[in-house]
């Protein structure tokens, strides 16, 4: 008989005092500095041979070259194991199982196991574990027949090992106590996932019995089967008959139905088309008599608003002819009233244009004494330019008066009051005559 442990597969040593062993975490095995746990981990940190306060689940400590450490795993681990054993009846058979523990006092467990190198450590205990179950599973396969070998895994087998080994590597314990039990692990569940016979021979002949019951099970089923078929069958056939003339007739009166309903909705259609046309014929005249009526409020619309622009057309002839009467009247008498005072205008302008005549010659004149005393001081000639200039500029002034005499006066008509006239310069000066004709011009015009 063999036994056969397989361990999780971790990486190894291949050089030094620790070739071949497992690779340890570097951050676990620090000889001094701060040393941190995982959640699923418990740290225990020891001190002068106790365990402070520093420990604890996912803890983390301070490490001195002379402190301990030691981080122990709480997670769920599983292994297998595989054992050969004959039954009660002289079979051997081959036990293959799978166990699923967990270290649930790490207080206990390091005491129990060196977790300065964790790696080791675990290997180490499910190798233990694994020989355990291998011995167990052999005692107990030696005491049972085959039979329940095979058919009994969780009873026969995983119940009594699971407590067979359980009291063992369980138990309780604290810092303080020193008569403790167990090693603080606890096997959640143990399952026996298979059990091979290893002789051919024998697990044939245990197959023939059943071998030959499957094949009388077989052929008894067979033959229901082809009675069964043969039943079947003419059940069908006679259903199928019956189901043609039920659907023949469901059929028939399908299409009875169906002629009915034609019918049903031809009558309906026709009905409506009726309907449908006698409406639109009662629309087509509601259309129409509206539209005449229509017709003939616009026609009375045009017809009123022709007699009232023809009525407009007629008042507004009557006022353009009182207009003209009226306009014609007042141009008459405008006409009669304006005639002595264009008449006048007419003879100041020609007593101006007289006067425009002699300015003209006087400016020539003074233009030849200008030219005669341009030797003179440049005081005196440009004193004298300036008087010219005013002069001119008035002469002007008195020009555009006079021109503007005719307007102002058929403006004014007859109700010009007093115009005052202001003389510059001495009785010689040659613009006197031109301020008496104006004087008179303006006479004229307030007589006229």
């Amino acid at each position: 008989m063999t036994t056969n442990v397989q361990a999780l597969d971790r990486p190894r040593v291949d050089v030094g005092w620790r070739a071949g062993r497992p690779v340890e975490d570097p951050n676990k095995m620090k000889l001094w500095g701060w040393v941190t746990a995982k959640p699923s981990e418990h740290l225990i940190h020891v001190r002068g041979g106790r365990v402070t306060k520093r420990s604890g689940q996912g803890a983390t400590c301070f490490k001195w070259p002379w402190d301990s450490v030691a981080i122990v795993p709480t997670s769920l681990q599983e292994f297998k194991f595989r054992a050969d054993q004959v039954t009660a009846e002289k079979v051997g058979v081959e036990v293959v199982g799978l166990a699923v523990y967990r270290i649930s006092d790490p207080l206990l467990a390091f005491r129990v196991l060196n977790f300065s190198y964790p790696e080791r450590a675990q290997e180490k205990l499910e190798r233990t574990l694994s020989s355990m179950f291998v011995g167990a599973t052999r005692r107990i396969v030696a005491t049972l027949p085959i039979e329940d070998c095979l058919r009994k895994r969780k009873a026969a087998l995983a119940e009594e090992l699971l407590a067979e080994i359980a009291p063992v590597v369980g138990g309780s314990g604290s810092t303080d106590d020193i008569t403790y039990q167990g090693w603080g692990v606890v096997i959640d569940t143990i399952e026996i996932q298979e059990v091979r016979v290893l002789s051919e021979s024998v697990f044939a002949a245990m197959q023939t019995p059943f071998r030959a019951a499957l094949d009388r099970e077989a052929r008894e089923a067979r033959a229901m089967a082809d009675q069964a078929i043969v039943e079947r069958e003419t059940s069908c056939k006679r259903e199928t008959e019956l189901a043609q003339l039920r659907v023949a007739t469901e059929l028939n009166d399908e299409r009875a139905a169906a002629e009915r309903r034609r019918l049903e909705g031809e009558a309906r259609n026709a009905r409506r088309q009726s309907e449908l046309e006698a409406e639109h014929q009662r629309a087509a005249l509601d259309e129409q008599l509206a539209a005449e009526q229509q017709q003939l409020a616009h026609r009375a619309d045009l017809d009123r608003q022709r007699a009232e622009l023809e009525r407009s057309r007629t008042e507004s002839a009557a006022r353009n002819a009182v207009q003209a009467t009226e306009l014609a009247a007042t141009e008459a008498e405008a006409a009669s009233a304006s005639f002595p005072a264009r008449q006048a205008a007419q003879e100041n302008l020609a007593e101006l244009e007289r006067l425009r005549a002699a300015l003209a010659a006087e400016l020539r004149r003074r233009a030849a004494e200008a030219a005669r005393d341009e030797g003179l001081a440049q005081a005196e000639a440009a004193l004298k330019q300036a008087q010219a200039g005013t002069v001119n500029a008035e002469s002007e002034a008195r020009l555009e008066l006079a021109r503007q005499l005719p307007a102002l006066a058929e403006a004014l008509g007859g109700n010009m009051g007093e115009i005052k006239v202001t003389q510059i310069g001495s009785d010689q000066n040659p613009f006197a005559q031109i301020a008496g004709a104006l004087v008179a011009l303006l006479d004229v015009a307030r007589n006229g």
